[in-house]
């Protein structure tokens, strides 16, 4: 019986030890979903800055294309809404004030 108590006592003395000298697994995990977890954070950040400078030169190119090409104006002013106002009793300077049109294109689309 003494032999026995002995024996598992230093087994667990033995267990112990190679508790605290065996890696644990656990962390080298945790270590890897962390680095894993700051990578993917990198990544969107930098995909986060790619699109908004992305939108940004949509946008400018947008207002270029809106503001400063009277073609693309007479494109949201077709055709039926300039006759439409000039059939309610518009004058062509008040179709020019609406429409941001030259009264030459607004006599040309009336034509």
């Amino acid at each position: 019986m003494e032999y026995t108590i002995i024996a598992l006592f230093s087994l667990s003395i033995l267990l112990f030890i190679v508790s605290f000298v065996k890696k644990d697994r656990n962390k080298e995990v945790e270590t890897q979903i962390e680095n894993f977890s700051i990578t993917l954070m990198q990544e969107i950040y930098q995909l986060k800055k790619k699109i908004k400078i992305l939108e940004e030169e949509i946008l400018i190119g947008q207002d270029d294309r809106y503001f400063t090409n009277s073609q693309d104006r007479m494109l949201t002013y077709d055709r039926d809404k300039i006759l439409a106002l000039y059939e309610d009793g518009h004058s062509l300077e008040e179709i020019e004030e609406i429409t941001g049109l030259s009264i030459e294109k607004i006599q040309e689309i009336l034509g």
